[in-house]
């Protein structure tokens, strides 16, 4: 569609809907003047303009292929975010498909896991080659990144369910694990007489997060069951080993049952969402 047809096109939707020109601008985050000479045809819009302006007006264009409708929907809640217009947006999808991705995001994390501890024993007998290093340092961003939007999952799930201590301990987490992952990597570079010092304190604040997760993991056990509850008891043993520094590789190992737990937890989350309707 060109110019003039696509003027008349918006300007009949926008009319159909009972808008004004100003309030479509405010919907679409454009200017006024924008507007006014799209709908004029005194301008031929970008496409990423046009396709702002027909998601807001709710028009999807026939040929526009599934990929861009999937993308006109993003760009419409996108800007009716920006504009604080929060009405008719799913948040109720949106959840659901971030637990999803959590989901996945925790699975993955927990393989790729098993690779790097490996890589991490290798390192303590010695230096890395620089093909090593390079395995290790992606490895290590890639765990990041994951985790980040693993531990989101359980960030949804606290506000959900009004678990603030869940919130605030996955918001820590993901704090440490950015903090000490880009530690890990910078220290491969040089000498650190510090290093055993560091990873003792690092083992230490974990093992008071992992506690403090498990215990909102434990307030969970109502709508998810035993799953939950395995999940806190195994975190909080977990972090126990993690404090006494000596025995953190216990610690370690705990940690492979007590994900797969979690992971169980965001896979309920999401293929049954009427149990985020339980009240705790």
């Amino acid at each position: 569609m060109t110019q003039p047809e696509l003027g008349k096109k918006i300007a009949e939707l926008r009319l159909s809907k009972g808008l004004t020109q100003t309030e479509l601008a405010e919907m679409c985050n454009l200017g006024l003047r924008t507007i006014q000479r799209i709908e004029s045809a005194e301008v031929n819009p970008r496409s990423f303009t046009l396709r702002v302006i027909f998601a807001s007006l709710d028009y999807e264009i026939e040929e526009t292929p599934a990929k861009n409708k999937t993308m006109n929907k993003a760009i419409k809640y996108i800007n009716r975010l920006l504009t604080g217009n929060f009405e008719n947006i799913p948040v109720k999808e949106i959840t659901d498909n971030y637990l999803r991705i959590a989901f996945i995001a925790g699975t993955i994390s927990l393989l790729l896991g098993l690779v790097m501890a490996g890589l991490d024993i290798q390192r303590s007998h010695g230096d890395l080659s620089i093909l090593i290093k390079v395995v290790y340092i992606t490895l290590k961003l890639i765990i990041a990144i994951l985790s980040v939007l693993y531990l989101g999952g359980f960030v949804v799930l606290g506000n959900k369910f009004k678990n603030h201590i869940l919130i605030i301990s996955s918001l820590i987490s993901i704090f440490a694990i950015a903090i000490f992952s880009f530690y890990e990597i910078i220290s491969l570079f040089y000498n650190s007489i510090e290093k055993q010092t560091i990873d003792g304190g690092k083992s230490i604040v974990f093992g008071v997060i992992v506690i403090i997760f498990g215990i909102g993991m434990q307030r969970l056990s109502k709508p998810y069951g035993r799953t939950a509850s395995f999940a806190g008891v195994f975190n909080i043993i977990s972090g126990f080993f993690f404090l006494t520094v000596i025995f953190w590789f216990v610690g370690s190992i705990l940690t492979i049952p007590t994900q797969i737990f979690e992971i169980v937890v965001l896979y309920k989350a999401y293929r049954y969402p009427q149990l985020l309707k339980i009240q705790m």
